[in-house]
């Protein structure tokens, strides 16, 4: 198995703090989550996270006008300069002060910081290496309060700041002898902002009172730069004075928390404490719209270089929106977790993930983008437990303190199904359900039992009792060979017991033959978490010690133990502690576990920073992944002051506490923490995490949200640097391996320009260049394509190929048949060899297996074909990269799926289309029938010869020629009847 895993994505926290900003594009959006940025890709409906590390959650964000370069400030004042190109930080400049306010100038070449009461501007950095990324050029001062906005004119020659001192100023990049200073004063609050028009010195501030003011001058932005002493300083006068107003003609008495300005539009956007949202014209203040998007106050407002998109953020539940107001419909509604996440679960293909949390939600997220489905809220309480079953994609369980079990259709999107304890109330602390989802099982927190449904019919089928204590996790056995229904349970009263559930679909209306206790497990700590092999033959346990327990359920024997205590680390958890941070650390224990695809290894995690990879026959630590080092949460610290430990023990500390003057938090208690004190940190914590089924990929609940580590050939996600002109993919990860001095871009187009696509299509694939790679395969000619596809090394297609063309079909190309094409040549090519591999995969595993459990390998009773098929196991078993391939092959099946299904749609709406076309021909055909009939009844021949308005189909011709006198007589009664 391979081990390279990497961060990828971090989903279920959709916004958290600070000030979001659409891409120069105006398709993406940038949103700050803790230390992370999320990065949203409007137009293709997908997400990622930029992995910035800062050490503390971050305040504001503001991107670069001209360069791909980002500016992200936390909360304790470090700027890390982002390169959006790479996704790599490319340096971090302390300026020790909280930062207020940060935005580029429009010609990219200055930034402006506010810091406290004055303003910094700093050249910005520029393509040539430089020693000081951000060099000081100028200090503004004259401030008595923060500043709170920067605006910067057309130009970039004048910037406007707001204090909350209720006052603006207005000051020159350069010293200009017109202008170098002018102070703006009126305002009876603090501004919260203020905007110049394009193109001109007028502008506009807003206080947070809901007073507009529009401030204009005669001087235009081309005269600033004159010479003339004779000339008069420029001069701002105050023009006009507004007040919002509702629609319904009343003042809005809710403060403005947030506001933002579109210079080309001239449009004036405001959010309130309310949640309202107000669009005005400047300088008339023409009302637009008005809508009330959230509950809670604003905090931050943006708007996309068109002026379309309106993005707005909520720190209370930590909403996200992105509303068109054109429209008047919300493109962008994103929404995370009010608390803490407290499950999640894969479906079985590897493209859903559920979540769970404390406030009362269960949500489906698609791995892919990142984005959530749908968000299921009948539960009455916190969701404790979330799971899927293995054979089927499309039903979820989750149960809840409110005592109830619900299962989910997500083919209709609604709860199908609720399943309780009839005869009293019960709160489920834990969830576990068969294979085939047939069977489910729920906890008992104050029952101390376990109870059996049937999915089917939802009658409880069985009253599992025997635990003293309060039930902590359940698991169901893989069930492999079909032998019977087992069950696992483990309790705080330091057991863990299996029950035999065969009878329950023998007997079903007996209830005196479900569940019987196989055996029961005594140990010398509470039990925590347990989780099968996928073969069902060893039960993995972590006890409340921090140590993992390897017990075999067929033979009853104890297999070994991982004592992981030290691998959680030490961290100070709060400064309140009266314990050091190493006996604080003897407290911290694993809390979830969960065994990969094969059983070859296992991950765990709990009360830390870190997630742990354990090698299971080894019984070792292989790798830790730290989720975060965002010290903004508590537990994070690794270093510690003895100073302000020892502080907290001095005589004075003492006083206070003996007089109560001070308060403590109980031990070990999160949610029952003072959360009215000025400062309140949460704790780092994981509280669930679960191996991909593809074994490409795992993901784990914790403080921040879900976080998604993927191998480098997962093929999952996308790059930032389809938003400024470069590859989705490139630069992010780069193997070397079969890259010599000519595989380069510039090689591969020109040898696709002197007709060699086999040269070309190589050096691509090799340097694996998403753009590249695509530009080479569109200019192969269809006719070449199953040369080509067969000329392509098998191990190339099983790392790269496999997983472009998966992304290529996924949406992100529009030649769905020419990609469909070169699936079938790769396929029909490739096939047999990779199910050969793939086949010699499995020997090996089994042949492993074997060897493990003999402790030896008897080589004198095998044939030379099983020394040589061991020996030689194939490209596809070297680092594990079959589980990468297969996961590739998933999705390139679920995209194959989606276009047939898209496919099959088009075709039946052509068909309607075409009966409904039938359909009306023929009623208009009988009608037409019709009205001949009608016609050729009321009307002589004769008549309908002259007549022009008779189609000439209806004119039957005479049968007999009238002489002359007939005709005249015949005319002239005609004419007689047309005169009257």
């Amino acid at each position: 198995m391979r081990l390279n895993f990497k961060f990828s994505n971090l989903f279920g926290t959709a916004y958290k703090s600070g000030n979001i900003v659409f891409t120069v594009n105006g398709f993406g959006l940038l949103s700050p989550v803790g230390n992370q940025i999320n990065v949203y890709d409007l137009k293709r409906d997908e997400s990622i996270t930029l992995k910035v590390d800062s050490y503390f959650n971050l305040r504001h964000i503001c991107l670069s006008p001209t360069l791909g370069m980002l500016l992200a400030v936390n909360e304790m004042g470090e700027v890390s300069i982002i390169s959006l190109i790479t996704g790599a930080v490319i340096s971090v400049y302390p300026l020790r002060h909280p930062v207020t306010a940060a935005s580029f100038s429009p010609d990219g070449k200055f930034i402006a910081l506010a810091k406290g009461h004055c303003v910094m501007l700093f050249f910005v950095p520029g393509a040539r290496r430089q020693l000081n990324h951000l060099e000081l050029y100028r200090v503004y001062y004259g401030f008595n309060d923060d500043v709170v906005s920067v605006d910067w004119s057309s130009d970039s020659s004048l910037f406007l700041a707001g204090s909350m001192d209720s006052t603006c100023r207005v000051f020159s990049v350069h010293r200009l002898k017109r202008l170098i200073v002018y102070t703006l004063s009126g305002h009876r609050n603090p501004v919260v902002g203020g905007f110049f028009f394009k193109g001109s010195m007028n502008l506009t501030t807003v206080s947070c009172d809901g007073d507009v003011y529009v401030w204009e001058t005669d001087e235009t932005l081309g005269n600033l730069r004159s010479d003339d002493e004779d000339i008069e300083k420029v001069l701002f006068r105050l023009s006009k004075r507004y007040h919002y107003i509702s629609g319904n003609g009343c003042n809005i008495q809710s403060l403005v928390s947030a506001v933002t300005f579109h210079a080309t539009l001239r449009m004036l956007i405001t959010g309130f404490n309310s949640g309202l949202l107000m669009l005005h014209t400047m300088p008339e203040f023409t009302t637009i719209s008005e809508i009330q998007l959230f509950n809670d106050p604003i905090s931050t407002l943006t708007v996309n270089s068109s002026g379309d998109w309106i993005g707005a953020g909520c720190e209370v539940h930590g909403q996200l929106t992105v509303w068109e107001w054109r429209t008047q419909v919300c493109y962008l509604k994103a929404e995370s977790h009010a608390g803490q996440m407290t499950s999640l679960a894969y479906s079985p293909d590897g493209l859903h993930l559920v979540t769970g949390g404390h406030d009362k939600k269960v949500k489906i997220w698609r791995i892919s983008s990142g984005r959530a489905l749908v968000t299921f809220s009948e539960h009455q309480a916190a969701v404790t437990g979330v799971a899927f079953p293995q054979l089927k994609a499309k039903v979820v369980l989750s149960s809840s303190l409110d005592g109830t079990i619900r299962v989910y259709d997500l083919v209709r999107y609604r709860n199908f199904r609720t399943l309780t304890v009839p005869t009293r109330l019960v709160q489920f602390a834990s969830l576990a359900v068969d294979a085939p989802g047939s069977l489910v099982a729920g906890g008992s927190l104050d029952t101390f039992e376990a109870f059996i449904w049937s999915v089917k019919t939802g009658v409880l089928l069985a009253t599992l009792a025997g635990h003293t204590a309060p039930i902590s996790a359940l698991a169901f056995s893989p069930d492999i060979a079909g032998s019977g229904i087992e069950l696992a349970s483990v309790s705080w009263d330091d057991t863990l017991r299996l029950w035999d559930l065969t009878g329950n679909s023998a007997d079903m209306h007996n209830p005196a033959s479900m569940g019987s206790v196989k055996e029961v497990v005594h140990f010398s700590h509470d039990v925590l978490s347990v989780a099968y092999r996928g073969d069902g033959k060893e039960i993995a346990l972590c006890l409340l010690t921090g140590d993992i327990v390897f017990y075999d359920p067929n033979e009853g024997i104890e297999k070994g133990t991982i004592s992981g205590k030290r691998d959680l680390g030490l961290a100070q958890t709060s400064e309140d502690d009266l314990i050091t941070p190493k006996r604080a650390g003897q407290a911290r224990k694993f809390q979830t576990i969960a065994y990969s695809a094969d059983g070859e290894h296992l991950l765990a995690a709990g009360d830390s920073k870190y997630i742990c990879l354990y090698s299971v026959p080894d019984r070792v630590l292989l790798k830790r992944f730290e989720i975060t080092c965002n010290m903004s949460l508590d537990g994070v610290q690794e270093v510690h002051d003895r100073r302000r430990f020892l502080a907290h023990f001095s005589a004075e500390s003492m006083l206070a506490k003996a007089s109560q003057k001070c308060s403590l938090p109980i031990p070990q208690t999160r949610a029952g923490v003072d959360r009215s004190r000025r400062e309140w940190r949460p704790e780092i914590h994981v509280s669930s995490v679960q191996f991909s089924p593809t074994g490409d990929a795992f993901a784990a609940t914790t403080t921040e949200g879900v976080v998604v580590y993927s191998l480098a050939s997962a093929g999952s996600g996308f790059g930032l640097g389809s938003h400024f002109g470069q590859g989705a993919q490139s630069s992010w990860l780069f193997d070397a391996v079969g890259v010599d001095e000519e595989a380069t871009p510039a090689n591969a187009r020109l040898a696709l320009a002197e007709g060699q696509q086999a040269k070309a299509l190589d050096i691509a694939i090799r340097l694996r260049l998403q753009d590249l790679v695509e530009e080479v395969m569109e200019a192969i000619p269809a006719d070449q394509i199953d040369f080509l596809a067969r000329q392509i090394p098998t191990k190339q297609v099983a790392d790269y190929v496999i997983p472009f063309l998966a992304r290529q079909l996924g949406g992100r190309s529009r030649h769905v048949e020419f990609y469909v094409h070169w699936t079938e040549s790769i396929l029909r090519a490739h096939g047999l060899k990779l199910r050969r591999d793939a086949a010699t995969w499995a020997l090996v595993a089994t042949a492993n297996t074997a060897h493990q459990a003999q402790n030896a390998c008897d080589t004198e009773g095998k044939t030379v074909e099983d020394k040589m098929t061991v020996s030689n196991p194939g490209f596809l078993t070297e680092r594990g990269e079959w589980a990468a391939c297969q996961a590739s092959l998933v999705r390139l099946q679920t995209s194959l799926e989606k276009i047939k299904t898209h496919v099959i749609q088009r075709f039946e709406t052509v068909d309607n289309l075409w009966n409904y076309l039938d359909s009306v021909a023929q009623l208009k055909a009988a009608e037409q029938s019709t009205d001949a009939v009608s016609l050729s009844s009321t009307l002589l021949p004769s008549d309908s010869l002259d007549d022009p308005t008779i189609p000439a189909a209806l004119i039957s011709p005479p049968v007999k020629r009238a002489s002359n006198s007939t005709r005249g007589k015949k005319k002239l009664v005609r004419r007689t009847k047309l005169t009257a």
